[in-house]
């Protein structure tokens, strides 16, 4: 047993105390908080970045996109393929919608054309291929549609003179040249060809009208374009006089083995007087064609098979028409077709119109097979075939 005075000497001995937090030791709540900031700082960071990339881009592809306006559409897109029509520049869009409407696509654009190829310049310009193009400057506030002084320019401008406009009681007017498949043009301006004006193929012999002269006047020019007894024509005097017709490889394949040049969906087979870049030739064939066939137009005339000079110098021919095939397949010249006839046309083509549609153009004249009742330009009128060097490639 303790002695109790002992035990009361002793001092009693003091309580256990909590050892305060040290400052360089944070909690692991503070550790959390801390890498939860940094992660969120991380993330607004990285986001921030993505958006200031997005608006390079965006500003990059505004830069060198198309002139085509549409107001719906997303600021960044991806630039147009090369060979989309939307990375040409818009005076070219310009002339290709003009060339797809005038020479196919005006019925199924809902247009009236009349029988000389004519349609109302302000009906195509109101069509949504047209209006849809801008023509501002770079950098206009305002988009600019199509308007007057935008055709007049690509009319002028064109290398190949394909289009013709004229001002008819106050309207204006604008059609192809040729190269239509349209059936219902049948009174273009051009010249007849025969074996006493061949010399309208050389070089430098002007047109004997513009689309803007009556047909008395052309008549009157192309009897002054006549040979006097025993001038010389388009060559020698007893010798061949050669057009060409621009294709590729593979279609002269296809033109071989059925047996000669066809029309395809257009009116006529296109020829050119010349090759491409030879004096006075600007039309005719294709920049890319790289098999050049030699026709004997002297030949074909001889034997009855009509061509057809247009005002740019283009050579055209229906070809040998199948015996039966109706003479409206044919298409005549201005100094064949009388007011009357031209009169009968319009009101075919006002009646019976509306009813077929323009081919789109999707073939070129004379590849492949032929559609029922179209003429031929047989393989015997062909002399010879050269490649895009110069360098001869068949003969018969």
């Amino acid at each position: 047993m303790s002695d109790p005075s002992t035990s009361q000497q002793q001092p009693p001995l003091p309580a256990p105390t909590e050892a305060a937090p040290s400052p360089a030791a944070p909690t692991a709540d503070a550790t959390s908080n801390a890498e939860r900031k940094a992660r969120k700082d991380a993330k607004r960071a990285a986001k921030a970045q993505a958006q200031a990339a997005r608006a390079t881009a965006t500003a990059t592809a505004a830069t060198g996109s198309s002139s085509t306006l549409d107001a719906d559409a997303e600021p960044a897109k991806k630039a147009p393929h090369r060979n989309d029509p939307r990375s040409q520049p818009v005076d070219v869009q310009l002339s290709k919608a003009l060339a797809y409407i005038l020479r196919h696509g005006a019925l199924k654009e809902g247009l009236e054309i009349r029988p000389d190829g004519f349609i109302r310049l302000d009906d195509v310009l109101a069509r949504p291929r047209l209006k849809s193009l801008n023509m501002a400057q770079p950098g206009a506030a305002k988009a600019k549609r199509p308007d007057l002084d935008d055709v007049r320019k690509i009319v002028e401008d064109n290398d190949k003179k394909r289009f013709e406009i004229a001002q008819h009681d106050g309207t204006w007017l604008i059609r192809a040249v040729q190269g239509h498949s349209l059936k219902e043009v049948t009174a273009l301006s051009h010249v007849e060809l025969t074996l006493d004006n061949l010399h309208l193929l050389r070089p430098n012999v002007p047109f004997p009208a513009s689309s803007s002269d009556g047909d008395e006047a052309l008549e009157s020019r192309l009897a002054a374009t006549q040979l006097e007894p025993g001038q010389s024509q388009g060559g020698s005097d007893d010798g061949e006089v050669l057009v060409i017709h621009g294709t590729d490889a593979a279609a002269w394949d296809r033109i071989r083995q059925s047996g000669g040049l066809r029309p395809m969906t257009r009116n006529h087979i296109h020829l050119a007087k010349g090759k491409l870049g030879d004096e006075g030739v600007i039309s005719g064939m294709r920049k890319s064609a790289s098999r050049l066939v030699f026709v004997d137009i002297r030949a074909a005339l001889w034997d009855g098979i009509p061509f057809f000079l247009s005002s740019n110098g283009v050579v055209l021919t229906p070809g040998k028409v199948p015996e039966g095939t109706p003479q409206q397949a044919v298409v005549p010249s201005a100094t064949e077709a009388s007011a009357e006839e031209q009169q009968d046309s319009a009101k075919g083509a006002n009646q019976g119109g509306q009813g077929r549609r323009g081919g789109g153009g999707a073939r070129r004249e004379g590849e492949g097979e032929s559609e029922g009742g179209k003429g031929q330009l047989p393989l015997g009128y062909i002399v010879r075939v050269e490649d895009a060097k110069g360098q001869v490639v068949w003969t018969p």
